[in-house]
């Protein structure tokens, strides 16, 4: 478990060390609790998300590694994605102590990006398959990201005509 826990943070850190290329965008989650969402794209249409969320009805906390499929769903700030990974969880329990689960994570939603903000809902279904083996653990949310690096604009491939700028290059 803790190599699993320690492969998905070295993924997490490789991909926000190459953020000067890709969009980046952090912020809140909420939802059954409070937490951190980070978002990098990491190729095409492709993020990874990382979700620390603190659950106050069941006094849980859950880190969950994601792989997204981002779509356009009317225009570029207008969307949906679909994607899944692992999760594990810490509960407390007054009884027996702290004690950890782990899972699989699914996640569907839709978000709106309008200059540097980033708003999305999701509904996240958690398939626990540790200590309490299939237990299915539904929740949505609502996250409020920044975006700190935006994606470079390039016109459409139809659009052969159009050349990117370069930068140095002026004749």
């Amino acid at each position: 478990m803790k190599r699993i826990l320690c492969f998905v943070l070295l993924l997490s850190t490789v991909s926000l060390l190459s953020a000067q290329k890709y969009t980046t965008a952090i912020g809140a989650r909420f939802g059954s609790g409070i937490g951190l969402s980070v978002q990098q794209k990491v190729w095409g249409k492709a993020t990874v998300e990382g979700i620390l969320q603190q659950n106050f009805s069941r006094d849980e906390v859950r880190f969950t590694a994601l792989l997204e499929q981002h779509n356009k769903l009317i225009g570029k700030r207008l969307n949906f994605y679909l994607g899944a990974g692992p999760h594990l969880n810490w509960n407390s329990d007054f009884e027996t102590g702290t004690s950890s689960s782990w899972g699989l994570s699914g996640i569907a939603g839709v978000e709106f990006t309008l200059g540097r903000l980033n708003l999305s809902w999701d509904f996240q279904p958690a398939l626990d398959l540790s200590n309490d083996l299939g237990r299915l653990r539904p929740q949505t949310g609502i996250s409020l990201r920044y975006v700190i690096v935006k994606a470079q604009e390039q016109p459409p491939k139809w659009q052969f005509w159009r050349k990117a700028k370069r930068k140095g290059k002026n004749k």
